[in-house]
């Protein structure tokens, strides 16, 4: 009974003190601490060695001088960071404002910040996603160069990842990492998830190399991504088309394939012992029976790879095809995927110089001899003779093509003329700036073919310069008073989505 009674005087005692305590435990003098998150994006994407800035209002009553703050980057997955050996959970900055030099490795991670009151304990916490790319972002690669050499830029902006917080370009990434510019004039330039790697391509001799996604640095030669290995005298580049792991070469006229990153293997048997030199273009947007879908140089006509590995021919024609994929007789001028996913052709006549046609190819059913859906003369569009680049649209049945100075477009599908949609300005003429490539952003997602991206090159002073230029997908017009303009370039010959 006496302890129970001593227990029951402690109580009250205790209970005595806690009115008569006026400090920082009186829940009713608490002041609430506030974060304005106006000011912070709901997710961060940042590159290695690049800063990362959050500047937040913060606020707590008329007195804020007891807050502290804590920025944090850690990992919800508790695996060890196999770069660093541990699992990432550091204090990266303990101002309000972070101002953070990336150091952190490349990965996808948690950002918080926690405000605490050093006084009564009461903290508030805001947390963010945040991604942190390699030195080579995720971001549309740009391939430049000159008669000799090569290098890759990338290019970053929230048209292009959505969640991007700059709109910049990370200039020669290839030549900062290796220590020089790849041999050779400039190809193309493509990423594939085998690796994850990119094939740097180029035009001569040396053919290029495989080159690793973090940083583009050098992993081996064009001639050793083949089995058996080239010889430098029979290496001659011409195209590079990738899908998924899949990678697609062309090269001096075969048909090669690699996935994940294997070696290239030709196709064994074209058509049946019939020899074919494919033109550097690939659809890869296909029927799992045809694989690759290309053109025939030498009999002028379609081709498509079967999954068996041989080089195959189109059923005969159907009769619902309007043009038969074995027998086109014309000049594949150029080719890419475009409305509703069809692959459509530019093409011209041999035989009647003042020809041109738009051929539509659907390759998303089995063939059944009727893949030749369309067929449209474009010769009334002015000056298509004189075209050097062109570029399909992805929402209509457009064709822009590019003149020395400006860009057209027609709708082939419902006119055969075209209208001009963009010159260049007066001062970029008289600098001697010339159009020279199209590229109309295909990157699924929100942005797909909203984006018509102009290489311009001035041949006297060897600069090059890319145009970012949005569009009104429906008619096709190119909103001129908001083009972008970016520098430091040599001459563009490629532009190619770089995932990881």
């Amino acid at each position: 009974m006496k302890t129970k009674l001593w227990i029951l005087f402690i109580g009250i005692f205790l209970f005595g003190s806690c009115l008569d305590d006026e400090g920082n435990y009186v829940y009713s003098d608490l002041n609430p601490i506030e974060i304005d998150s106006t000011e912070i994006l709901d997710s961060y994407r940042v590159t290695q060695f690049d800063y990362l800035v959050i500047d937040p209002a913060v606020k707590q009553g008329k007195d804020d001088s007891n807050l502290t703050y804590e920025w944090r980057i850690f990992q919800s997955n508790p695996l060890p960071n196999p770069e660093i050996g541990r699992v990432v959970n550091d204090v990266v900055g303990t101002e309000r404002r972070l101002n953070y030099k990336v150091q952190t490795p490349v990965g996808n991670y948690k950002l918080s910040l926690k405000v605490f009151d050093k006084q009564n304990g009461v903290f508030e916490t805001i947390l963010r996603d945040l991604t942190i790319e390699s030195f080579a972002p995720v971001g549309l690669m740009v391939m430049h160069g000159d008669a000799d050499s090569t290098d890759v830029s990338i290019l970053v902006n929230n048209r292009i990842v959505p969640d991007a917080t700059k709109d910049k370009v990370q200039h020669n990434i290839f030549s900062q990492t290796n220590g020089h510019r790849i041999a050779g004039a400039p190809g193309m330039v493509r990423f594939t998830w085998g690796g994850p790697s990119i094939y740097v391509c180029t035009h001569g001799s040396e053919g290029g190399c495989l080159a690793k996604a973090s940083n583009l640095g050098y992993a081996r030669s064009y001639a050793e991504m083949f089995d058996p290995v080239l010889n430098h005298e029979d290496i001659d580049f011409q195209a590079c088309i990738s899908k998924g792991s899949s990678i697609w070469m062309i090269n001096d006229g075969v048909i090669y394939r690699a996935t994940n990153e294997s070696s290239f293997v030709s196709f064994g048997v074209p058509v049946f012992g019939e020899p074919y030199y494919a033109e550097p273009y690939i659809a890869t947007e296909t029927h799992g029976n045809y694989g690759g879908v290309f053109y025939d140089r030498l009999q002028k006509r379609f081709l498509y790879c079967h999954y068996t590995g041989v080089v195959a021919k189109f059923k005969e024609a159907g009769a619902s095809a309007i043009f038969d994929m074995n027998h086109v007789g014309e000049d594949m001028l150029f080719a890419d995927r475009g409305f509703e996913n069809k692959w459509l052709c530019v093409m011209h006549n041999p035989e009647n110089q003042e020809k041109y046609s738009v051929y539509e190819c659907n390759l998303k059913n089995a063939d059944d001899g009727n893949c030749g859906v369309g067929k449209y003369d474009i010769s009334d569009c002015f000056a298509i003779e004189e075209a050097n680049a062109f570029a399909f649209g992805k929402h209509n049945y457009l064709l822009y093509y590019a003149l020395d100075t400006e860009i057209r477009m027609c709708n082939f599908k419902t006119q055969n003329t075209s209208i001009v949609r963009y010159t260049l300005p007066d001062n970029l003429l008289q600098e001697g700036y010339k159009i020279n490539l199209l590229y109309l952003y295909d990157v699924d997602g929100d942005n797909f073919g909203k984006n018509l991206y102009v290489g311009i090159y001035n041949p006297t002073t060897g600069e090059g310069k890319l145009l970012e230029c949005p569009i009104i997908i429906t008619d096709g017009e190119i909103m001129v008073d908001q083009i972008k303009t970016y520098d430091g370039f040599k001459k563009i010959t490629h532009l190619s989505y770089k995932n990881q």
